[in-house]
């Protein structure tokens, strides 16, 4: 696996210090996500059984702040809460099919996991150097899906711990919690969008000429 993945990321010639840029991306991302769940694993968990890893308890730690949730009334609501909260996630992103039968719900993310990692390398290969924001997007998308996917070899759960909840105008709102693998992913994706936008307008389609008139 690290074979392809080292063929799909490097370049010969000039893209040679972009492809080691990528590498240094991926393995900064990915070690980034898993120190990150240790430390919270360690410091976060309260109590957890030793026949179900869904039995747990696990703290929750107020980081920063702004605003006030629920303002007295007839002030505008602006708050922006950030928390450190550990939580376990058996499911895809936000929990989805956490709760299919572990029999079904194991080989299916196994099998995503690894359909993700083959054509993300395979499109890494195929992508020119100066599509940049492409080839970090994709990069970002492929350490994320390996940081939960070691999860769930590992512990056969996802850490999450990020917390954050809002208010803005009224709209009360406390998001799921997730991870530092979550948020390469959804940069990567931002990335993959701007590089759409950017190549479109580039290179916008030909203008097709009206038929002559008879």
């Amino acid at each position: 696996m690290l074979k392809r993945l080292s063929d799909s990321l490097f370049f010969k010639g000039p893209g040679l210090i972009a492809s080691f840029a990528l590498l240094f991306v991926f393995i900064g991302s990915v070690g980034l996500d898993q120190v990150s769940k240790i430390h919270v694993h360690n410091k976060l968990l309260v109590w957890e059984s030793d026949e179900d890893d869904s039995m747990f308890r696990g703290r929750k730690v107020p980081v920063f702040s702004l605003g006030e949730k629920f303002p007295p009334e007839g002030k505008i609501g602006l708050y922006f809460g950030l928390n450190m909260q550990y939580s376990r996630n058996k499911g895809a992103a936000f929990s989805m099919l956490s709760d299919l039968d572990d029999r079904v719900r194991i080989p299916l993310f196994y099998a995503i996991t690894i359909i993700a990692v083959v054509l993300i390398m395979f499109y890494l290969r195929s992508t020119p150097v100066e599509h940049v924001l492409t080839r970090y997007g994709l990069i970002l998308i492929l350490s994320g899906a390996i940081g939960n996917f070691l999860d769930r070899l590992h512990r056969g759960y996802v850490v999450d711990f990020v917390d954050v909840d809002w208010n803005l105008f009224g709209w009360i709102h406390d998001f799921a919690i997730f991870n530092v693998a979550d948020i390469a992913i959804n940069i990567g994706v931002i990335c993959l969008l701007l590089d759409m936008l950017i190549q479109h307008r580039n290179n916008p389609p030909p203008k097709t000429k009206a038929p002559a008139a008879a």
